[in-house]
């Protein structure tokens, strides 16, 4: 029933009935209720602009979850060696 309202009353008391052959009317007026459209530019609008505020969140949020799951090498000198002597010797 939130599909549909009046244009003509306040959203705040609106009631709705249905006439005896089946259409929906305002119960303030009696003016049958207008559908409303699922999508409309507004909507359209604010979704996008939501979008471009969220989108580098939502990146940034992927690039630190990546950096956790690298497996990354402890700081002591055994494996700082081991990894300068696999750079250098590659035969």
């Amino acid at each position: 029933m939130s599909r549909y309202y009046c244009p003509f009353c306040s959203s705040r008391y609106q009631f709705h009935k249905t006439r005896s052959d089946g259409v929906l009317i305002c119960g303030l007026c009696g003016d049958p209720l207008i559908k409303k459209p699922l999508l409309n530019s507004r909507r359209i609008f604010g979704v996008l602009a939501a979008s471009a505020f969220l989108a580098p969140l939502l990146i940034m949020i992927i690039f630190v979850i990546n950096d956790f799951t690298k497996d990354k090498y402890p700081n002591n000198s055994e494996s700082l060696v081991l990894l300068t002597i696999d750079k250098t010797w590659n035969i």
